[in-house]
C-alpha cells in the first residue's frame, strides 16, 4: 500500500515520510517503522537538518497508516518503532496513531511492542504529553549528543536514555543489553538485534 497514494479523508491526518518493513536494527525482533519529518528541537551537530521542514506533501491519514500495518504479516511482526526527527512535533496526530496501533496489537496472537524515539528528555515528555508513557512501551529520549564513533546499541549515542513503561517493554529493553541506560527494569536478556541492511521501503510515493 502506498499511504501516500490518495487523498485523505481521515479525521486525523500527520506527515509521514517512510513507512518501512522489514527492520531489525532499531528495536527488538523485526519491525515496522514509521519516519515522522519535522522539528523544532533542532540539535546541534544534526546530520539531517534537510528533514527539519514540515513537508506537507508527505501528509496522510492516520487510518491510512493503520490500514498499511494490517496488511503485514502477523507472524513476522515484533513491534512498532516511531522516530524520525521529533515525533512529538504533531502530539494530537501520535496520539491517535498510537491509540490505533494499540488497537491493532490487540488482535495479534503474538507480542508486538511499541518503540518511540525523541529528542526530549524523559521529564520534559511527561511533563507536556502525560499520556504518552501509557501508550508504549519503551521510550529513547534525550537530544543525541555526537560521540567517538562507538556503536551505541539501540541509543545511538551514550547519552541517551531507554525509559521502559511496561512489562513487556522491560522484557525486550534490558538493562543488561545496554547498560544502565534502561530506567524502570528488571535483570532480564533479550535477543540483540541484528541491523537489516536490505529492509524494502513500503509506500513512499507521492501524491499531491
Amino acid at each position: 500500500m502506498d499511504v501516500h497514494s490518495t487523498r485523505h479523508p481521515d479525521s486525523a491526518t500527520m506527515l509521514l515520510s517512510r513507512p518501512r518493513f522489514p527492520v531489525a536494527n532499531i528495536g527488538f525482533g523485526i519491525r515496522a517503522g514509521l519516519w515522522l519529518p519535522g522539528c523544532r528541537i533542532f540539535c546541534r551537530g544534526c546530520l539531517a537538518e534537510n528533514t527539519w521542514v514540515f513537508d506537507e506533501s508527505t501528509r496522510c491519514g492516520v487510518a491510512t497508516i493503520l490500514g498499511w500495518l494490517h496488511e503485514l504479516p502477523v507472524d513476522l511482526v515484533d513491534g512498532v518503532t516511531i522516530y524520525g526527527r521529533e515525533p512529538t512535533g504533531q502530539p494530537a496526530a501520535l496520539r491517535a496513531l498510537l491509540d490505533g496501533i494499540g488497537g491493532w496489537r490487540a488482535r495479534l496472537a503474538r507480542p508486538a511492542d511499541i518503540l518511540l524515539y525523541s529528542g526530549r528528555s524523559a521529564a520534559v515528555l511527561d511533563e507536556r504529553f502525560p499520556w504518552l508513557r501509557a501508550s508504549v512501551d519503551a521510550l529513547v529520549t534525550e537530544r543525541p549528543v555526537a560521540e567517538d564513533g562507538r556503536d551505541i546499541a539501540l541509543r545511538g549515542a551514550a547519552n541517551r536514555e531507554v525509559v521502559a513503561s511496561s512489562a513487556l517493554g522491560i522484557r525486550r529493553y534490558a538493562a543488561a543489553e545496554f547498560g544502565t541506560d534502561l530506567i524502570s527494569c528488571d535483570s532480564c536478556a533479550r535477543p540483540r538485534p541484528i541491523a537489516d541492511t536490505t529492509a524494502r521501503t513500503v509506500g513512499t510515493g507521492r501524491s499531491r
